[in-house]
């Protein structure tokens, strides 16, 4: 006798579908106090605010300077024995001695034999780390994956968010990652291409399309960079010139997710953020030398009031101009104040779901290039091996 269909269907064992991953990538170069300082307080918003409903993945694109400095700070404040409410991973990709390979992709793809000056020393080599940042992620994240990458991981590496050591996490990520689920689904309809990346204009704060960003270098080549000085070729300038000249390949991150100090006005008039906008997922605090050497020295966030003519310091009173200022900018300066001990707290154990054992945060160092060089040094055997990884490199997608 065969059963009703109501029967049936209740037999049928229904599969969990695969939770989402947010990939997050900050970049760092040395090891100054400074800026290492600013690299924790982003950090630590980051993880506070990690996305209630995705795994967090968070990529750390660092030389060895740096990455000795964030082994040291994820020992002392015992970052792996942390548990959170879904899967958390934060990997150290040590890039040092990839620096010379990129160095010279580089010099191929921004010069010519007349004109050989490249690199913007306003940022240095670390400001390129995130052009190139997604040669070592795909590699990470597909690595048990053979010589393709499965859809379910390269989706997630679709929508991934680079973002400078001072911009500051101040909503839950899950917002942004449904922020950019939407305009990538909203071209689809449409019937346009998937943007390689999504931003506002400031490349501190970017959503990028890991799996295409070759693409985004072979458009360089065809601009007119080559004969630009070297002020011109730093990364916000490259991605601007490839914008200029291809229009359709990229996407308008919304305000909610694009709040910088040095746009829309806000360094002349900072005290107008909080009368201009409802939704604030960010802050990127962007200034000249003259602010000091991170965004909490010479006065933190008050002095964008302080040493703008336009904005009453004095003014404390609600409603004042620096009055705005600290409600608004000034609650990046929370995460300052914040020791890790909390922050791991606020942004783990606090949110798990009731009856859960949660998951501990999983913390990984890797180190490309001289390992596997070291390897084959040593023995001979897993040189096809070693060579299909470093090819991996380019052909994973």
């Amino acid at each position: 006798m065969v059963p009703d269909i109501p029967f049936a269907l209740e037999h049928v064992e229904q599969k969990k579908p695969v939770r989402r991953t947010l990939h997050v990538i900050h970049c760092l170069s040395g090891n100054d106090p400074s800026f290492i300082e600013e690299w924790e307080i982003g950090m630590k918003s980051v993880l506070v605010n990690a996305p209630l409903d995705s795994n967090l993945h968070i990529h750390l694109i660092a030389d060895n300077n740096a990455a000795k400095e964030i082994d040291s700070i994820a020992s002392k404040n015992k970052w792996a024995e942390s548990v959170w409410r879904n899967e958390i991973e934060v990997i150290v990709h040590n890039v040092e001695d990839m620096v010379p390979s990129w160095k010279e992709f580089l010099t191929n793809k921004l010069t010519n034999e007349s004109n050989r000056g490249w690199m913007d020393k306003r940022v240095g080599i670390g400001g390129y780390f995130r052009l190139l940042a997604h040669r070592v992620i795909v590699q990470y994240e597909c690595k048990n994956s053979g010589t393709s990458c499965p859809d379910v991981v390269k989706r997630d590496l679709q929508d991934a968010v680079y973002m400078d050591v001072d911009a500051i996490i101040i909503a839950n990520l899950n917002h942004l990652r449904d922020t950019s689920d939407k305009i990538l689904r909203n071209a689809k309809e449409e019937g346009r291409q998937s943007p390689l990346w999504i931003w506002h204009g400031n490349s501190g704060f970017i959503v990028l399309d890991l799996t295409r960003m070759e693409e985004m270098w072979e458009l360089v080549v065809k601009t007119p960079i080559k004969n630009k000085g070297p002020k011109a070729k730093g990364d916000q300038s490259i991605l601007s010139m490839v914008e200029q000249h291809y229009v359709n390949v990229t996407a308008t991150m919304p305000f909610t997710w694009s709040t910088h100090t040095g746009h829309d006005g806000f360094n002349a008039e900072p005290q107008q953020l909080i009368k201009t906008r409802n939704e604030v997922g960010m802050l990127h605090f962007t200034m000249p030398k003259s602010f000091g050497k991170n965004f909490m020295d010479r006065g933190g966030t008050d002095k964008w009031c302080i040493r703008s003519p336009r904005c009453n310091h004095k003014d404390i009173a609600p409603g004042g101009d620096m009055h705005n200022v600290r409600s608004s900018w000034g609650l990046a300066e929370y995460y300052s104040k914040l020791n890790w001990e909390w922050a791991l707290f606020q942004g783990g154990t606090s949110r798990l779901r009731p009856g859960a054992d949660g998951h501990a945060l999983k913390y990984v160092n890797k180190v490309y290039l001289l390992e596997l060089l070291q390897t084959l040094g040593r023995n001979k055997a897993p040189k096809v091996r070693i060579l299909k990884e470093l090819k991996s490199l380019y052909t994973l997608l």
